[in-house]
């Protein structure tokens, strides 16, 4: 299974992982579907094995954010304590995921807190490089220099 290959997850000891690995479901999902939408509960994870994904996040504007390798990570509002969707999933392929629900999540990393922290860090890596993209396809569209400020 994918998880099992992916930095997220990586080095975790394998018991720890078997556990993780037996509270994943892979799921299927056509081209268009509505996987979630911004502002609902966020009650799993997932991570992308075949397709591709449009995460959309709509205010006055509207910002999309696709993602198509293998081992992409999504849904992480559901790793946060606020626990909302931050932007509405849609389906821009057929897709193939594995799903896995926070609150069976949550009872591993209880367990192994350790875990759940080095988890959270490798999340928190994963979210930092995509608003450092989003910062730099802002700036780009608007043309101005393209190096963000993060201060």
């Amino acid at each position: 299974m994918i998880v099992k290959e992916i930095d997220l997850f990586k080095g975790i000891d394998p018991k720890i992982m078997e556990e993780i690995v037996n509270i994943c479901s892979e799921e299927n999902y056509t081209k268009d579907t509505l996987l979630f939408k911004k502002g609902e509960e966020a009650d799993s994870l997932y991570i992308l094995e075949e397709g591709s994904i449009k995460l959309v996040i709509e205010n006055e504007g509207s910002i999309t954010y696709s993602l198509i390798d293998p081992g992409d990570v999504f849904g992480w509002s559901s790793m946060v304590e606020s626990g909302l969707r931050t932007a509405s999933g849609i389906c821009a392929t057929d897709l193939k995921v594995v799903k896995i629900e926070r609150e069976k999540l949550d009872k591993i990393f209880n367990l192994h807190p350790d875990v759940g922290l080095q988890v959270l860090k490798r999340l928190a890596g994963v979210i930092s490089e995509r608003l450092s993209n989003a910062y730099r396809d802002l700036l780009s569209a608007r043309g101005h220099d393209t190096t963000p400020s993060y201060g």
